[in-house]
């Protein structure tokens, strides 16, 4: 196992997933049309069309959360709580921007940043647990419904950019909050599969449900060996849908504590219940010299697969 890196994902990936939510400006670090380039939505691309024709409504409200997020985020650390998500305003028109990939020359490293929606209520208050088998790879497995359709929808764009700008790379690391997380469980085999193959993969997700059945996470296991899922311990969302509908996790999850809410949108939202849980895992686990991995956090293997 690759121990979890406390700094790396607080300083360089945090930065990453909360600015795939502006759609205005790239993340911090990256310059647009230069070494940042939009994932954007092709909700014309045949293959998405044949899922959509056969999703159900609840599976179409993901989408369209996402298509309502505005291209900045609205909620602040102070500001998010039920009421002011209640009050948010969403986008006038389809928001098509889902994230970003970005080229980090000096590192060689490409990054895919999958944003998520602050509309996530939208469809957590009618959340179904229907699965499909995962399209990319067929025989692998599956996978939720609802979450293959919005990757279907980028999938096209997000393949394309890693390919083109991938060449001079030698690894991919791929992030994500929420139903960006999502994102992350259903493209990562998809891309390392073949548009990505020779990059050696790095997974952090923030917040991220549970993507597929047991045999689509055996699949992505052995495909992938460094994943680790942030979750904050007073978020909902990391529990859905419920292994009772026998979905689970893929990876290993490194557990963090925002202090307790009863709120569930400052527990969710990465500016409330995730940078102040880093933050503070970081603090309760300093470096210190370790045998076999050099200078290390102590709670660097604190990891659990659940």
């Amino acid at each position: 196992m690759i121990p979890f890196e406390g700094d790396f994902a607080q300083n360089y990936v945090y930065p990453l997933a909360l600015g795939a939510y502006d759609a205005t400006n790239a993340p911090p670090g990256f310059t647009v049309g230069k070494n940042a380039f939009e994932i954007l939505a092709d909700t014309a691309q045949p293959e998405f069309q044949g899922l959509l024709a056969q999703a159900n409504p609840k599976h179409k409200k993901m989408l369209q959360s996402m298509l309502d997020q505005p291209s900045k985020p609205q909620l602040a650390a102070a500001t998010a709580n039920s009421a002011q998500l209640g009050a948010a305003v969403r986008a006038a028109s389809p928001n098509q921007h889902f994230g970003w990939v970005c080229v980090d020359g000096a590192k060689q490293r490409l990054i895919v940043a999958f944003r998520g929606t602050e509309f996530f209520h939208d469809w957590l208050d009618d959340f179904d647990f229907i699965p499909a088998p995962y399209r990319p790879i067929p025989g692998r497995g599956t996978v939720h419904m609802g979450f293959q359709l919005v990757y279907y929808a980028i999938r096209a764009n997000v393949r394309q950019l890693v390919q083109a700008q991938g060449k001079n790379c030698k690894e991919i690391l791929i992030t994500g909050h929420s139903l960006g997380g999502a994102l992350c469980g259903v493209a990562a085999p998809d891309l390392l599969n073949d548009v990505a193959d020779g990059l050696a993969p790095i997974v952090y997700t923030w917040a991220e449900p549970r993507v597929g059945h047991d045999d689509y996470v055996s699949f992505f296991n052995t495909h992938v060996n460094v994943c680790y899922r942030i979750t904050n311990q007073w978020d909902v969302v990391p529990h859905l849908p419920p292994d009772l509908a026998e979905y689970e996790h893929e990876g290993s999850e490194l557990s963090i504590d925002s202090g307790f809410s009863l709120d569930i949108v400052r527990n969710h939202v990465l500016v409330s219940g995730y940078l102040p849980g880093i933050t503070r895992w970081n603090a309760d686990h300093p470096k210190q010299a370790t045998r076999h991995f050099g200078v290390r956090s102590i709670g660097m293997l604190a990891g659990q697969t659940v």
